[in-house]
């Protein structure tokens, strides 16, 4: 597909943040007549409008100024568009069914990118309920350590898809990692990764969607403009995933942490190399998980679908190793932050529901003490429990959902002690003595954060200040 002429079109952005700011400048430098439109009002906005004329600031003279239609979302608007770009998050709108019924093209921003990229750029999209952040950066520094250009971004952080149109790795040749979201795949028409994958699909986002079904749906249209010329990656123990994968016309490649696959990726028999098997004749790549600076089965199985994205689109082996230990996990996702006599601390403060947490107890290499705890998203915290069977040492809680998962681990009959917490500098004194040389304190909440903090990330913050605050030595940057 040859990318779009926007001179002289009327494109609507909708959403004022950071997504839509960087469509509206996008579209403006290439001479299009931008309208921004928010739900909010000017004054809710804080400072997002003045960000938005600061990325315009410097584009020269225009022929226009950016129209501003904030405060709801107006169908005269949407109606009288030439195209309507959605920024990710932004729900259903009543008004984005009369444009589309006036014949106006509804399309998510990294629709918008995927139609502006370089023809012979690799595109990877990751998506899945579960993971999408940590396999979406280790791939890009595998990718990164082949010495092409790269760009890493998408719904991962401060980098908009859209920003790798102009980016060098918008190339024959260079590699653009993209993390995707159900929500972002919604308004796609033609968005084509060469290689694609879904991690998981567990209950989340039912508020949005009603069913699983419907969710599901939403996660595996990664695959779903794929040819034959792509690939086509799925977790072999997530039927919703495979069911997915399966629909695509891509090859099919499966990565599975409790057995060997025909074709894909697998755990050795000791649990030391991360297995690949690419093509037909079963030979097979082995990587040693010593390279990587993550722990857990569930960072296994991203480092397995990472692997096999990272060789589909070419990088070579040795890149990969090197990519693998060059890797740092993101920011309060499983991250080693300290340590004190023989104890160590990690922050996952990201785990923010039961099959994360779930997910990243199961298999993990030490005993643990668990700070869990906040405001509680519904649901059973069972999952949760029947992981840390065997490897928790205690578990700390904290905030509104405290008597909940109190009452969830009784009936579940833990064999440890459940301790509660007023705060988090507590919950970490407590779990440091509950802690044996040799164990971990791990923070993975299994809850949002907006009762005690602002977000996740504070959450981490005042995690990794309570850990200080014992004397440990603290091992993050």
């Amino acid at each position: 597909m040859s990318a779009p002429d926007l001179r002289g079109k009327r494109v609507l952005v909708v959403g004022l943040a950071q997504t839509g700011i960087a469509v509206a400048r996008f579209a403006a430098r290439r001479g299009a007549r931008v309208i921004v439109n928010d739900g909010k009002p000017a004054e809710a906005l804080g400072e997002r409008v003045g960000a938005l004329r600061a990325a315009l600031a410097g584009l020269g003279p225009l022929d226009h100024e950016v129209e501003l239609a904030l405060g709801g979302h107006p169908e005269p608007v949407f109606t009288g568009a030439d195209l309507v770009v959605m920024s990710p998050g932004v729900p259903e709108l009543a008004a984005m069914g009369a444009a589309r019924a006036a014949g106006v093209e509804v399309i998510a921003e990294i629709e918008l990118a995927y139609r502006f990229l370089h023809p012979e750029a690799l595109l990877v999209a990751i998506t899945g309920t579960n993971g999408k952040s940590t396999t979406t950066a280790l791939t890009g520094s595998l990718c990164e350590a082949s010495g092409r250009p790269t760009f890493c971004g998408g719904n991962l952080g401060n980098h908009p898809l859209i920003d790798a149109v102009d980016s060098p790795a918008s190339s024959e040749g260079g590699y653009v990692v993209a993390e995707v979201a159900g929500f972002m795949l919604e308004t796609c028409t033609s968005f084509r990764p060469r290689a694609a994958a879904c991690l998981n699909i567990t209950e989340d986002h039912l508020d949005r969607y009603g069913t699983m079904e419907v969710y599901a749906s939403m996660k595996a249209r990664v695959y779903r403009w794929q040819t034959e010329e792509d690939a086509a990656v799925a977790n072999a123990n997530c039927p919703l995933t495979l069911e997915g994968a399966r629909r695509s016309r891509g090859r099919l490649y499966l990565f599975d942490s409790q057995r060997e696959v025909e074709r894909g990726a697998f755990l050795s028999a000791d649990r030391r190399d991360i297995v690949l098997r690419l093509g037909e004749d079963s030979r097979e790549e082995r990587y040693p998980v010593a390279d990587l600076p993550i722990v857990g089965m569930h960072n296994m199985e991203n480092a397995m679908a990472a692997y096999l994205c990272a060789r589909l689109v070419g990088v070579a082996p040795d890149a990969i190793r090197r990519g693998a230990a060059a890797f740092r996990p993101q920011k309060h996702r499983m991250e080693l932050v300290g340590r004190r006599d023989d104890v160590v601390f990690y922050d996952d403060s990201k785990g923010t529901n039961v099959a994360a947490v779930a997910a990243s107890m199961r298999g993990f290499p030490r005993p643990v003490v668990l700070i869990a705890g906040g405001l509680d998203k519904g649901g059973s915290y069972e999952p949760m429990f029947q992981a840390l069977d065997g490897v928790a040492r205690g578990i700390v809680l904290i905030g509104q959902a405290a008597p909940l998962i109190r009452a969830a681990a009784a009936e579940h009959g833990a064999a440890y002690p459940v301790v509660d917490a007023s705060d988090m500098h507590e919950a970490v004194r407590v779990a440091a003595g509950l802690a044996r040389p040799g164990d971990a304190v791990v923070l993975s909440p299994a809850c949002a954060s907006y009762d005690m903090f602002d977000n996740f990330g504070h959450r981490g913050r005042v995690f990794r200040d309570a850990v200080t605050a014992i004397g440990a030595e603290r091992l993050d940057s």
